[in-house]
């Protein structure tokens, strides 16, 4: 009798859940009323790191005969600037994606390279040390495909995944020390492609605005050839993995009239109510 009870309780609790839970209607994110423009301008101001890897080792840069040399590599990243602007445009019906954007950005990376090696030739011993900096900057097109999940009222995260192409219209690079055996350095050419994801927390601050801080990373390099490094660019001898940190900043437009169909034509406002008679309080 009692197990009868419990679970009746436990089924009267799950039906108020459900309830609340799933009869619940949160508010839209990005309107499908057919009251807001589906297309808006955004800007995203920002920075970039490029991220070396976590532990150095040391590595034998060649062997020749009676000669080798080791060298130690000790990659360090460096905070840089980054601007973006464009256009967005939100689906119709958000099942899959909630909207697409595409823009322009000014991206700036920049990092060091320290590295100390040992050169045995025959019976002498060598020390070699020296040092180095890049400071390169990029006109980026891009687009991205955009998906929301709702966590609170107005409130969001975000995944994108996307496409860029990078060119780099200014470049400087400088290293001192004795560099000449050094034959592995690399550089990322001056056109750029690659595949990257972004991870965002969104706000709905008002009806017309949403701000959205995010972090960028490329996740494969079409161009140059990726090589296994998953994203990661070359300068020097070592590799850093390229991260965007940025604020967007989405104007949302609700002009007089209709933009998109009314509600009793969008499939998707018809399926996501289960409980239409559940009221917020």
């Amino acid at each position: 009798m009692r197990l009868l009870v419990l679970l009746s309780g436990f089924l009267f609790a799950g039906s108020l859940l459900a309830q609340g839970i799933y009869g619940r209607k949160r508010p839209e994110v990005f309107p499908t009323d057919g009251k807001m423009r589906r297309g808006g301008f955004y800007f995203a101001p920002g920075i970039t790191y490029t991220l070396p890897r976590f532990k150095d080792e040391e590595e034998e840069v060649f062997r020749n005969a009676d000669t080798s040399y080791t060298a130690l590599f000790d990659p360090a990243g460096k905070i840089g600037l980054y601007l973006e602007a464009g256009w967005f445009h939100a689906t119709a019906d958000p099942l899959i994606l909630d909207y697409w954007d595409f823009g322009l950005a000014y991206k700036q990376l920049k990092g060091t390279e320290a590295f100390t090696g040992t050169l045995l030739r025959g019976d002498s011993t060598g020390l070699l040390a020296g040092e180095g900096g890049f400071n390169d900057q990029h006109l980026t097109a891009h687009v991205n495909a955009n998906k929301l999940f709702q966590v609170r009222d107005y409130q969001f995260i975000q995944f994108s995944l996307g496409a860029n192409v990078d060119w780099r219209f200014g470049t400087a690079h400088d290293y001192t020390g004795d560099f000449s055996v050094l034959n592995r350095w690399s550089f990322p050419p001056e056109f750029t492609g690659q595949l990257h994801a972004r991870l965002g927390y969104g706000f709905k601050l008002t009806q017309q605005l949403m701000v959205i801080p995010a972090i960028e990373t490329p996740v494969f390099s079409v161009t140059p050839e990726d090589g296994g490094n998953f994203g990661k660019l070359q300068w020097f001898s070592s590799t850093y993995r390229p991260l965007i940190f940025s604020v967007r900043f989405l104007f949302l437009r609700y002009p007089k009239g209709w933009a998109c169909p009314p509600v009793k034509q969008n499939a998707f406002e018809k399926s996501k109510v289960v409980n239409p008679s559940y009221e917020r309080k």
